[in-house]
């Protein structure tokens, strides 16, 4: 009776130490001549790395309405064009939305270094007066491309929370300037396909949501 307790506490011990660290692994040796002896070894998992790859799609932010402007055409009077459209008028503007495409190499829990490339979009036309036609089209587009490092605060393989830093060029297809984006908090939640919101400044908006998919590199 007293080997029978002996074996079902050391069962339940067993069973609570398995319970409470869920990142290890136990290994258990039971029966011997003089009694039953459990020996339990605790081990921490490698992290493995990763490829991480997202599509997302932001707001508008201060540096898209920059790069989506037309200042740089209307600030300066012209003659020969204002009497051109006199006769015409603009639509407004509207805002298509910033799309990005990121990858990142997840190589310790704690940091990815990549890049993203950011699209933004405007539309808008100009209309004859009288006859309501499309006269001229508008739109604007911006394009990005940027070196990305992110760190990850919180890392659980479900759950991530992280900031990331980028710089690099943009360009709205007239001029090239340099620029950068930042998240100041992000959250991604699945394993291996997973979604993300983010709030940040910079090109891809200030919130951000999308999809992604990561996939293991190899054993180390």
């Amino acid at each position: 009776m007293k080997r029978i307790k002996t074996r079902l506490f050391l069962l339940v011990a067993l069973l609570v130490a398995q319970g409470a660290l869920a990142q290890t692994r136990t290994k258990s040796v039971v029966e011997t001549d003089e009694g039953t002896v459990v020996t339990i070894v605790k081990t921490i998992p490698n992290f493995t790395p990763k490829h991480d790859i997202r599509i997302g799609v932001g707001s508008v932010s201060i540096p898209t309405l920059f790069a989506l402007d037309e200042f740089h055409n209307d600030y300066y009077p012209d003659f020969r064009r204002d009497m051109q459209n006199a006769d015409t008028y603009l639509t407004p503007r509207y805002f298509v939305g910033n799309y990005s495409l990121s990858y990142t190499y997840h190589d310790r829990k704690w940091l990815q270094y990549g890049g993203q490339v950011v699209f933004g979009a405007s539309t808008r036309s100009r209309l004859n007066a009288t006859t309501h036609n499309v006269v001229e089209n508008r739109n604007k587009y911006c394009l990005s491309v940027m070196p990305m490092v992110r760190f990850s605060w919180f890392y659980r393989e479900k759950v991530q929370m992280y900031s990331s830093v980028s710089l690099g060029f943009v360009t709205d297809f007239e001029d090239l300037y340099v620029w950068g984006d930042a998240t100041l908090f992000g959250c991604s939640f699945g394993r291996k396909v997973f979604g993300f919101a983010e709030l940040g400044l910079g090109m891809s908006g200030w919130a951000r949501i999308g999809i992604g998919y990561r996939f293991n590199a190899g054993n180390k």
